[in-house]
């Protein structure tokens, strides 16, 4: 049974002796030049907790560090990042775009590299023309992100088939935005590998988007006070594009996006009978109830009803088919291995895992798994997860709550939340990769994978919808 603990899983904590010191220092001067004096103090708090635990740390030498340690992936790294605004990983809040016709060619660009994300290209553009496209600035600077015309020259194609690439052209600007920050992602990435500069990857990428690779190069990474603010201006902005942040009062303000100019008030319910779910579902588990279902559905009234028919009958058919997967066919509340229960504790988060170490195992449709996630699901749908987790095994429309709230709000291993993947095209393949691509996709389970495309494909059957291009169902 596949488990949701590739985010929480990730977070895993590294020595901070494993981290370069100079680049620690670097970064902190940093953050300390950019942030106001308000959080001074907290920040001498967190530099003296830093010496301390690298003064104490019992491993600690005088070799060479991990290479990989300049990626900006450690620890201590990521506690200063996030007191200057986070990495932009959160789930995109794409109602908070102005300009909705916008909202599929962000996504779709911020697929050009690993290190690019939706919520990074929307404060990006926000800061550059707040998103208007027609704006022109000094030397020759257009459209929405604001590109000079020697990088559109270079990195802008015709993306919307308009027969002319055309930096004023809302998609063209934004594919070329995307090409032109994965190139400098690479960059930044050479020089962290032949350490020629210190600093997180985002960072070093947002100034040399600022101020030109060759400055960054020069000045070794890492600007020291001033120099250099736009990364974390950058990085002010990406709450307001974040899921659960200022662009949203909730995660299920992901429930009321527009993704099509057809009917996006339509109710998933009414695609699905109650004699239909239970014909998918002939052994499934009383728990698992029609009214259960349809009572969390009409808190996620986007979920299966963004989009033509055809749209929300497969992103019905893809949710339950995972979900068929995920609880082997709505059978298992728990997860039946118990000998796991104790590996999804997370200590390293400020709030614990008050319910006990064992407590936040797999539960419900989408086996929600870690006190961080039951936490963050918990905070979403106004109810204490994090102190009462049981409330998933034994309340049925709590239970389908969660799994909705992964699938509208959560990117898992992917890029996107699986409702994003049906609504933007991506195809169920997609779907799969957000909910446990981690260990399946890439070759990881190829039958994990082929069951959840087969129940895909009985689903879609008995909703009378074509799944999709055969090359849209794997991962």
């Amino acid at each position: 049974m596949a488990l949701k603990g590739m985010q929480a899983a990730g977070r895993a904590t590294k020595s901070l002796t494993s981290f370069d010191s100079a680049q620690l220092a670097w970064l902190i001067i940093s953050v300390i030049g950019m942030l106001p004096l308000s959080v001074l103090a907290t920040l001498a708090l967190i530099v003296l907790v830093v010496i301390f635990a690298m003064a104490g740390g019992s491993q600690m030498t005088s070799s060479s560090p991990d290479p990989s340690a300049s990626s900006g992936s450690t620890s201590s790294t990521n506690a200063l990042i996030e007191l200057a605004g986070g990495d932009g990983r959160g789930s995109f809040s794409a109602t908070s775009v102005p300009d909705q016709d916008l909202v599929a060619p962000i996504r779709a660009a911020a697929r050009e590299c690993g290190l690019l994300t939706p919520v990074i290209i929307a404060a990006q553009i926000d800061y550059a023309s707040a998103f208007d496209a027609d704006k022109e600035g000094p030397g020759g600077r257009k459209g929405l992100s604001q590109l000079t015309p020697e990088v559109f020259d270079e990195y802008g194609e015709d993306d919307d088939d308009s027969g002319e690439a055309s930096v004023l052209d809302d998609e063209d600007s934004i594919h070329a935005h995307a090409r032109y920050f994965c190139h400098l992602a690479e960059e930044t990435d050479r020089l962290l590998t032949e350490r020629k500069v210190v600093g997180d990857h985002l960072t070093l990428t947002l100034m040399a988007w600022e101020i030109g690779l060759e400055t960054v190069e020069a000045q070794g990474g890492m600007p020291v006070l001033a120099l250099g603010s736009y990364p974390f201006q950058i990085r002010g902005l990406f709450a307001k594009y974040t899921l659960g942040g200022e662009g949203a009062d909730s995660p299920t303000a992901l429930a009321t996006e527009e993704g099509s100019d057809d009917d996006p008030d339509a109710e998933g319910a009414a695609l699905l009978s109650e004699s239909t779910f239970g014909a998918m579902f002939p052994n499934r588990n009383s728990f698992y109830s029609y009214a259960g279902l349809t009572d969390a559905m009409e808190k996620f009234p986007a979920f299966a009803g963004t989009g033509n028919e055809q749209t929300r009958k497969r992103e019905l058919a893809a949710f339950l088919a995972n979900i068929d997967h995920e609880s082997g066919g709505l059978v298992h509340v728990e997860e039946i291995n118990r000998a796991a229960w104790g590996n999804y504790c997370d200590t390293g988060q400020s709030y614990g895992c008050p319910a006990g170490q064992t407590a936040y195992h797999g539960r419900g449709p989408i086996q929600l798994s870690w006190n961080t996630n039951y936490k963050t699901a918990g905070d979403a749908l106004g109810l204490d997860l994090l102190n009462e987790p049981d409330l998933v095994k034994n309340d049925a429309s709590v239970a389908w709550q969660t799994a909705l709230w992964f699938w509208m709000t959560q990117s898992g291993a992917g890029t996107m939340t699986a409702h994003a993947a049906i609504i933007d095209g991506e195809g169920f393949g997609e779907t799969i990769r957000t909910v446990n691509g981690a260990l399946e996709c890439g070759g990881g389970n190829p039958a994990q994978v082929q069951a959840r495309v087969e129940a895909y494909q009985r689903f879609t059957a008995r909703l009378g919808v074509d799944p999709g291009a055969d090359n849209t169902l794997t991962c």
